[in-house]
């Protein structure tokens, strides 16, 4: 049987949520509290572990990523965040258990 596909999500902390809002060019199509976004990303990791595959929480440091964007030359929004998160998973840096 083969491997099941890793999905790296980035995983938010609730003391980092004002942050992401902050620094993000699409805040507006974010959830307005961690605690909206929690029951919706762990929603999605549900599925996405029913769909077969191996989901990896990344822990995500806003300033970090903040860095990662500007240097890459990237606006912090959805796609630069999923893309932040990939490379961190590719990289084994952040992976939350």
């Amino acid at each position: 049987m083969a491997d099941k596909p890793n999905m790296a999500v980035a995983w938010y902390r609730k003391d980092q949520w004002q942050l992401l809002l902050d620094y993000s060019t699409d805040s507006d199509k974010l959830e307005r509290t961690y605690q909206e976004w929690l029951g919706h990303a762990e929603k999605m990791v549900n599925e996405m572990k029913e769909d077969g595959l191996n989901v990896v929480k990344v822990d995500i440091n806003l300033d970090e990523m903040k860095k990662w964007c500007k240097k890459s030359n990237k606006q912090m929004d959805g796609y630069s965040r999923s893309q932040y998160a990939v490379f961190l998973a590719q990289n084994n840096l952040n992976i939350l258990k």
